[in-house]
């Protein structure tokens, strides 16, 4: 299947294995493990500030570098209340990593402003010959929309590689048209049965503020259907995943069987049959 539009970004296989980054991140954060596809090695854990009132900081994902990639890896939403609260601080501050970056989501913005700097300078550290990717599933792809923009314009990673999954929009139209001016090769790839994305409204207008609050989702949308009738499935990374791996299944046979452990359980990926008694 081609989409209009994707024709030379998309790719299958680095669709898959960013999907499995982006998993990747889930039992980090939760048991402090992470498995790596053999040749990739782990050069840095991002920690964040989640809740703008009361930070609480939290292992929001990685940097793992193999001999011609790097990937930053993001998670999503994973952690009560901090998390929760953090996604819906949907007032909007300035973009302040870019000129003319429109405004982002406060929420999201605080997370990935708290954790830039060490971010950037580990970054700086690795070669800039190699493809920079980034990723993220859920919230995750929101954290990843504000690093790439920074990291395109404010490091030597100058055409960084976005692949985003069921990632809900994090700015307005300025910070919209900026993204989509520099960041050429971004994928927003979506089930379009998955809630998250709709998140925020595209508008909320006066009196909800002063100015009202505008949200513009980023290009390119890359759209997958799987209606699983239950919300965590249809936003799941491991059902995004399987969906992906259809269309390149022996890459994902051959990066499962060499890589035990790193991609996802998609046993959960079947239409939920429960109903009220």
């Amino acid at each position: 299947m081609v989409i209009p539009g994707t024709k030379n970004i998309f790719n299958s296989k680095d669709a898959i294995l960013l999907a499995a980054m982006s998993y990747q991140t889930y039992p980090l954060f939760l048991m402090g493990e992470l498995v790596l596809p053999k040749g990739f090695e782990l050069r840095y854990t991002i920690r964040a500030f989640a809740n703008v009132e009361n930070p609480k900081e939290e292992i929001f994902g990685f940097i793992a570098e193999s001999k011609d990639k790097i990937i930053i890896a993001f998670r999503g939403y994973a952690s009560y209340p901090a998390d929760l609260i953090s996604a819906y601080d949907i007032l909007q501050v300035p973009y302040p990593f870019v000129r003319n970056g429109g405004k982002t989501s406060r929420g999201f913005t605080c997370i990935y402003q708290s954790t830039r700097n060490k971010l950037i300078r580990e970054l700086n550290k690795l070669s800039t010959t190699k493809r920079l990717l980034v990723t993220g599933h859920n919230y995750g792809g929101a954290l990843a929309m504000l690093a790439a923009l920074d990291i395109a314009v404010n490091t030597g990673f100058e055409n960084p590689i976005i692949y985003t999954y069921g990632s809900p929009r994090v700015g307005d139209p300025d910070f919209a048209f900026r993204f989509n001016q520099v960041v050429k090769n971004s994928m927003r790839i979506v089930n379009i049965h998955d809630s998250f994305p709709t998140f925020p409204a595209q508008e909320y207008p006066p009196p909800f503020t002063k100015e009202g609050l505008y949200y513009q989702h980023v290009k390119t949308k890359y759209p997958l259907t799987f209606q699983l009738n239950n919300t965590p499935r249809n936003d799941a990374i491991g059902c995004y995943f399987k969906n992906l791996s259809q269309m390149n299944p022996n890459f994902v046979k051959a990066l499962c069987y060499k890589n035990p452990d790193f991609c996802p359980d998609t046993e959960m990926c079947f239409p939920f049959q429960g109903t009220c008694k």
